[in-house]
Parts: C-alpha cells; sequence; structure tokens
C-alpha cells in the first residue's frame, strides 16, 4: 500500500460499484515517472482490495481528473476510474475511445 503522507490529496466520493467510500490521491513522484491517480477503498474495491492505481495522461489538469472521477456512468460494474484497465487493459486513465469521447463526456457529465 502506498504511503498516503507522500501523496496529494485530490477529492473523496462515494462509490456505488463497492459500496465504499472512496478517496483520490495524485501520486507526483511515480516510479514510472507519470502521475498516478491513486485510490484508497474504506471497505475495499475490486475483489476487496483496498487500493486501485492508474496513469494521469500528461495533458490532464487536476479539474480533468476530478470531472472525470465525479461523473457517473450508470449501470456500469466498475467505476469510471477502473473502466480502462479493467475491461481494457490499460494503464491510463482514457475516455477517448469507448464510448466516453470529449464531445459525450462534456455533454453528460454532471457537474
Amino acid at each position: 500500500m502506498c504511503n498516503i503522507s507522500e501523496l496529494r490529496f485530490l477529492c473523496s466520493s462515494f462509490c456505488k460499484q463497492y459500496q465504499s467510500e472512496a478517496k483520490f490521491y495524485v501520486d507526483e513522484a511515480h516510479s514510472s515517472g507519470m502521475r498516478h491517480l491513486i485510490v484508497i477503498y474504506e471497505n475495499g474495491g475490486h475483489d476487496g482490495a483496498k487500493e486501485f492505481a492508474v496513469g494521469i495522461p500528461w495533458e490532464w489538469t487536476d479539474r480533468d481528473v476530478i470531472d472525470f472521477i465525479l461523473w457517473d456512468l450508470p449501470n456500469t460494474q466498475y467505476p469510471v476510474w477502473e473502466v480502462s484497465t479493467r475491461a481494457y487493459g490499460s494503464a491510463m486513465l482514457d475516455k477517448s475511445d469507448r464510448g466516453m469521447s470529449d464531445g459525450f463526456v462534456k455533454n453528460n457529465w454532471r457537474r
């Protein structure tokens, strides 16, 4: 598990898929050299895991990441921040080619 004191807190939200509070952090010093979103689940996430990590695209701002986190995908097995990894095997947050294009996202995000 990550040392939370070395991470930057971003936001928190209830994750309906796992019925758990989720706290979101940014790891600016990830060993890959790329910023990572670190999610800590109070009651466990996928298969009971307490933590999930995924890369953040270079061009995304903190606001982009928060908007993405808060975007509610109805009737999905995974929370939106896990879809690219769990469903498509990607190590990065991604909204580009899976029915989540910029136009779709901007028109359907709840703010």
